[in-house]
């Protein structure tokens, strides 16, 4: 078959095939815009969570800890030794100097007093994770002198300065796209003897040609704009959300070893729970009802227990106070916003419920951290599964609409035994709420707005 059998001339054809070459040009690139755009979100965020669960207790971004500052590690690792070394010493540091002799690894020993970094089991892919959020930029940390505000960390949003540039490529690329176009088109016509188009503008040109695929531009403009908008409300769905928040705190306390090891009861050191609006932050003094004879631990010896002293006042040679006391002072974890009202006394004392279903497993934790629901369903003792993020509105209701209370068991107190006694003056009403056997917290008015707001 030749083309003149078909009708079309070679300029034609020609025209028609570029046309139809930069088209699936440009709509490949931007494709690989949007796909690579949010895979590097998704990277960071997976690294986001490496760091914390591997790196945060020796490492920060921007400042040596008990290990190095990461920022800038892969250059420094690429220029005194090689990236794909760096990936071995992550993995097991140990392993990696005895079997390497590797000296810029030696020297990173030497430097930090001959310790090693313990063996992480982490992949590739995770090491990959971690580079990219390392990328993303450093800690902002924020100190306000005098004010008696303790350093907080704000974790930097990654920087996307350079897509903003690829946008604007992407622009250039449809302007040359369109007038490339016009010239093919106007060269068809010409060889065709039809009259050519005349000082048509882009604009022009680009409204022609959106009436003229006019379906075609109400599918796609219908399908962006349901995308953007579940986009823009999955976005303000996360307003408010801090699971996994889990700043520095001026000690570095580990639950793990009090709580878990130690076995010490959360009540001891948390001990307003049951008759105060908040858990209570332990005084110093009943830090050192244990530390005053306790004066060195297993992981940093003296200098963590020394910070007690000094906020004590106490002189762990002389063993007596000298009244020159150093507050400490904790940064506060979990956050509630000003018009909510929540109390610890009505859940812990009166509704029974213990520590660990809305602060998770704290035998396993170091500090305190904001637990994700996940987190939360972990927990074997818990009933309770959630689905909404934690100290969110939606996770308080859904707790209220799912926990179960005994009204009739006295040792819940007078509270459950006087909405039993109401209840039971209004037949209608109670067995309306016994139909399926249980009374829940928003039956006895959990979900009523004056309850956690006025």
């Amino acid at each position: 078959m030749n083309l003149k059998s078909i009708n079309i001339s070679p300029m034609k054809l020609s025209n028609k095939l570029k046309i139809s070459k930069l088209s699936s040009l440009f709509v490949l690139t931007l494709f690989l815009f949007f796909i690579s755009n949010s895979g590097f979100a998704q990277d960071a965020e997976k690294g986001e969570k490496v760091f914390k669960a591997n790196c945060a207790a020796c490492h920060k971004l921007d400042k040596k800890l008990v290990g190095p500052a990461l920022n800038g590690i892969a250059e420094r690792w690429e220029e005194n030794s090689s990236i794909e070394n760096m990936y071995a010493w992550i993995k097991n540091s140990q392993e990696y100097v005895k079997a390497s002799g590797d000296p810029y690894a030696k020297g990173l020993v030497a430097e930090f007093n001959g310790s090693v970094m313990t063996a992480q089991a982490v992949s590739d892919e995770d090491i990959d994770n971690l580079l990219a959020y390392i990328a993303a930029g450093p800690a902002v940390a924020v100190v306000v002198e005098g004010t008696g505000v303790q350093e907080v960390v704000v974790e930097a949003e990654p920087s996307n300065w350079y897509w903003w540039v690829i946008a604007g490529l992407l622009l250039v690329v449809i302007f040359a796209v369109s007038g490339v176009s016009r010239e093919l088109k106007n060269a068809s016509l010409d060889e065709d003897g039809e009259p050519m188009m005349e000082g048509e503008t882009f604009v022009q040109s680009t409204r022609r040609w959106l009436w003229k695929n006019f379906n075609m531009v109400f599918f796609f403009g219908f399908v962006l704009l349901i995308g953007t908008l579940t986009l823009g409300f999955g976005g303000l769905n996360q307003i408010g959300v801090f699971e996994n928040y889990k700043p520095d705190q001026p000690i570095k306390y580990s639950h793990k070893l009090h709580a878990g090891t130690l076995g010490i009861e959360c009540k001891y050191c948390h001990n307003s729970v049951e008759k105060s609006k908040t858990a209570g932050i332990p005084t110093v003094n009943v830090c050192m009802n244990c530390h005053k004879g306790v004066s060195e631990g297993k992981e940093y010896g003296t200098t963590e227990i020394q910070k007690i002293y000094d906020a004590a006042g106490f002189d762990p040679n002389t063993l007596e106070y000298s009244g020159e006391t150093e507050p400490i002072r904790w940064t506060k974890v979990h956050n509630l916003p000003d018009h909510v009202y929540f109390n610890h006394s009505q859940h812990v004392k009166v509704g029974g419920l213990d520590c660990k279903q809305c602060h998770g497993d704290m035998t396993k934790e170091t500090v305190a951290r904001v637990m994700t629901t996940e987190d939360l369903n972990a927990v074997e003792d818990n009933k309770i599964k959630f689905t909404r993020p934690t100290l969110t509105m939606g996770w308080c209701l859904e707790c209220h609409g799912k926990k179960e209370i005994d009204i009739k068991s006295a040792a819940k107190g007078s509270y459950y035994n006087e909405i039993h006694k109401r209840l039971l003056t209004d037949k209608e009403t109670y067995q309306k709420y016994k139909e399926d056997g249980k009374v829940t917290v928003a039956e006895l008015g959990g979900w009523e707005c004056a309850k956690c707001h006025y």
